[in-house]
């Protein structure tokens, strides 16, 4: 942000309820609130937080734990939980008639709430778009009703928004901002020791489905590269403590060089590849400027339904792709995730000169950047009329 405009306080202090569900938005939550509180240190904010928006001055009605559930049953389970934390907010922020309404992420949660609260007149802000353009396009629709201004992550959402008549600003990816954007992919050339990242995801499903497989084409990987004297070790980033004995289970992977790591901040930027599953990663690995494989699968039946009801409105499953246009990192979707494809793309990538190879992930990285250093928080105020 500009450090002449932050400096200066603005003349209105402003009440702001910030909600968010996760983690993830805890983390955004957190940052906004810092960056508000240095337009101005007499804001305040209230709301459901985690840890670190609370640390930030955040009172917490909610911590984000209340509404963390996982998967169909326990959502079914939880619902009646759910709903009365839902009725609650939208109860007290009625009363209190803040400045605006912040929902952070967590669509079908905060887009209830932000409908009701539009009928009242009370100003609701989303930030980060719900991904209408990849799937469920029908949903943009209901936005006009719920939101006052969208805050969007892509640049390319706000000209979609713009056509459902929903105000939106582009503020850019936090990752984009996180990550230096010198940061290039190293040669691997004359490396003896490769580092071969894999990321079968961060939930218990995603990893049943991804994990024994890219294992297996782990051992391709190391058998093949075995006759030219270079080793491998193989990084698993995850917060799951049973990892170890998950991959003890299958009972063929003892030849293997693993590295078990927290996150992917200690894997991703000294990896020679990667091999991640579809997702937010498949973007950090491409800021990271790395050699990528990506790759998915799901059940049959959910495959079934999201292909033959055309319920997918893109060509590519990871947000490098979609973001540059075309297949710049190999997808390995559905039937064709096997560990034989996996290993036969990941010995020719290491093959790959890595000199211009990163050029056009650098491009994506610019763009994907704050705009003039004008975050959210300059978003939100100017919009208020606060600054």
């Amino acid at each position: 942000m500009r450090r002449e405009a932050l400096s200066e306080k603005a003349e209105e202090m402003a009440h702001f309820v910030v909600v968010a569900g996760e983690p993830s938005g805890d983390v955004l939550g957190a940052k906004l609130i810092s960056d508000l509180k240095r337009i101005n240190p007499n804001h305040q904010f209230s709301g459901i937080a985690g840890p670190l928006m609370i640390a930030e001055g955040c009172d917490p009605w909610f911590n984000i734990s209340d509404l963390s559930v996982m998967g169909l049953i326990e959502v079914v389970k939880h619902l009646p939980r759910i709903l009365g934390i839902r009725k609650t907010v939208i109860e007290k922020v009625k009363s209190l008639e803040p400045d605006a309404y912040i929902g952070i992420d967590y669509p079908e949660f905060n887009l209830s709430i932000e409908r009701a609260l539009k009928k009242r007149k009370i100003k609701t802000i989303q930030m980060v778009c719900p991904s209408f353009w990849a799937w469920r396009e029908a949903r943009a629709n209901k936005f006009e009703s719920a939101i006052d201004l969208m805050l969007c992550l892509f640049p390319f959402e706000p000209r979609l928004l713009e056509k459902k008549n929903v105000k939106a600003e582009f503020i850019g990816h936090p990752l984009a901002d996180e990550i230096e954007i010198e940061e290039r992919n190293k040669s691997v050339s004359n490396n003896e020791l490769l580092n071969i990242a894999l990321l079968p995801g961060s939930r218990r499903k995603e990893i049943e489905y991804h994990l024994e497989v890219m294992l297996d084409a782990a051992l391709i990987i190391q058998e093949k590269l075995s006759s030219t004297s270079k080793e491998c070790i193989f990084s698993i980033p995850t917060r799951f403590k049973e990892m170890d004995d998950w991959i003890r289970s299958y009972g063929k992977f003892d030849k293997l060089n693993i590295s078990i790591l927290k996150d992917t901040s200690e894997c991703l930027p000294n990896s020679d590849l990667v091999i991640t599953k579809s997702g937010t990663s498949t973007l950090e690995s491409a800021l990271y400027k790395k050699k990528t494989i990506v790759v998915y699968k799901m059940s049959p039946t959910s495959f079934f339904l999201l292909t033959r009801l055309n319920l997918i409105n893109v060509s590519y499953a990871s947000l490098p792709n979609i973001l540059l246009g075309y297949d710049f990192f190999k997808e390995l979707i559905q039937n064709d995730f096997k560990a034989d494809n996996i290993s036969d793309e990941a010995i020719q990538l290491l093959e790959i000169d890595s000199d211009g190879y990163s050029d056009p992930l650098i491009k994506m990285h610019r763009d994907l950047q704050t705009p003039n250093e004008e975050g959210a928080a300059f978003a939100i105020t100017r919009f208020l009329g606060l600054s």
